[in-house]
């Protein structure tokens, strides 16, 4: 706490050639003599000597006067310089932004007309600027006012980002958060951790790993003692990356390696009924979709025999263990077309993972409209050029699949025969045996080349 201000102030001294004016004044005031004789003293106009009374009167009214409670008021003229300063600041701001959108429009117009900078699509080497970093939020304000002039004017966003010196995503983004009413600017990176938390960020990371990522960071931090719930946070996140990266490295990855060798087959439940649908397991090509009310076993063995007979049939068939999968009615048709059935392990829908994520699309579509079937086809199948395919569509790599010339019968016989060991390696191991026929054509069909499996898979 600061001392107080004094406000003594102490008596004057005064100078020996004023000694006798000043005497003479103090006697005009007090009344001993009269203005004309004190003027006679002094040697002085009467009205010069009485303009000099009048100052030292109004002196002392001023110093004897009562002042208000307070800190002193600020000279108005003083206010006013300060007012006009402050103005003349943000005018000077406005204006170096408008000469640094000037020089940049100017530059993206040169990059333009060389070739080093694309009308439209995301700057390669565009990189976070380190300038940014103490701007405000009426800094952005000012940025999107500015862009949004520039629309208006026909730039796209890319380049009103660009003249801006910032990218187009980071440009929708403040615009987004505008609209939402929240602040634009928020700052970015790692939160750091304290000094004394590293001491308790092991047992941190071994609580996120037991607990498989379920518990909190709050929960942690109150459970462990001693550091922050932020820094759990940090350690938490880091941890469940470490986590995904190990489970990536451990897992494999299943291939086949041209179309028509394994198809997939799957029910999706619709408001009106049910989707049945049909997918190669090389190329997302979709043989068969079609509309049931009824999810039964002999609309799955017509829907089975239908899509044989227009696209061929599969070595392979890959069904899930629903019931209507295994009826007689599709183990006749399958044994008719001499197609082995592949059931995956129960309870993990990865392992049809291609034909859930058709299902996914599948879904997209169909909550819009549940009857046009026909036109999903045609853009999944036809329409859509994909990156994975070499930017060809479905289509047009299913209808260049070689021929299979594959042995059907060789190739169920030795599958039951390779099952039937590998049935009884099981029991004897005391595990289950239903996966016995599962790992018998998995098998066979890496023999043949027609299935390649790669660890360290990222699915």
């Amino acid at each position: 706490m600061g001392k107080n201000k004094k406000t003594y102030t102490p008596a004057p001294t005064i100078p020996p050639e004023l000694t006798e004016r000043y005497q003479v004044v103090l006697d005009v005031i007090a009344g001993k003599i009269s203005v004309s004789d004190g003027a006679r003293k002094l040697g002085l106009a009467r009205n010069h000597f009485q303009t000099i009374l009048h100052e030292g009167e109004t002196a002392i009214l001023a110093a004897i006067a009562p002042k208000k409670g307070g800190r002193p008021r600020k000279p108005e003229r003083e206010a006013e310089l300060e007012k006009e300063l402050e103005q003349l600041r943000k005018e000077n701001a406005r204006l170096k932004d408008r000469v640094e959108t000037t020089d940049r429009m100017l530059q993206l117009a040169g990059g333009l007309l060389k070739g080093t900078i694309r009308p439209t699509g995301r700057d390669p080497a565009a990189k976070a600027r380190k300038d940014r970093a103490g701007e405000s939020d009426d800094d952005h304000i000012r940025k999107l006012e500015a862009a949004r002039v520039m629309r208006r004017l026909g730039l796209s966003r890319f380049l009103a980002a660009s003249a801006l010196g910032c990218g187009a995503s980071t440009l929708a983004r403040w615009e987004a958060r505008e609209r939402r009413g929240v602040a634009i600017a928020r700052r970015r990176g790692p939160v750091p951790c304290a000094p004394e938390d590293a001491f308790h960020a092991p047992s941190a990371a071994a609580l996120v790993r037991l607990s498989r990522g379920l518990l909190g960071a709050e929960t942690i931090a109150r459970s462990i003692g001693g550091i922050s719930r932020r820094c759990v946070a940090a350690i938490k996140k880091a941890t469940l990356a470490e986590i995904e990266r190990e489970r990536r490295a451990k897992a494999t990855r299943v291939t086949i390696s041209m179309p028509g060798i394994v198809r997939g087959f799957d029910a999706m439940e619709l408001s009106t009924g049910y989707l049945l649908a049909a997918g190669d397991a090389c190329v997302p090509y979709r043989t068969f979709a079609s509309r049931v009310e009824r999810y039964a076993a002999d609309e799955v063995a017509r829907a089975l025999d239908e899509d044989f007979a227009k696209h061929g049939a599969p070595l392979v068939a890959r069904l899930d263990r629903a019931k209507q999968h295994d009826a007689p009615e599709v183990r006749s048709v399958l044994d008719r077309w001499k197609v082995l059935t592949l059931h995956g392990p129960p309870r993990h829908p990865q392992y049809y993972a291609q034909l859930e994520r058709q299902n996914r699309e599948h879904r997209a579509w169909l909550n819009v409209c549940e009857d046009e079937f026909e036109q999903m086809l045609e853009v999944a199948n036809r329409l859509w050029k994909r990156r994975i395919l070499a930017w060809k569509s479905a289509e047009e790599v299913w209808l260049q699949r070689p021929q299979i010339t594959e042995d059907r019968d060789a190739l169920r016989e030795e599958v039951r025969e390779r099952a039937a060991r590998i049935r009884h390696e099981l029991e004897a191991r005391g595990e289950s045996a239903a996966q016995a026929e599962r790992f018998a054509i998995e098998a066979a069909l890496e023999k043949r080349g027609y299935l390649r499996r790669k660890i360290g898979g990222w699915c």
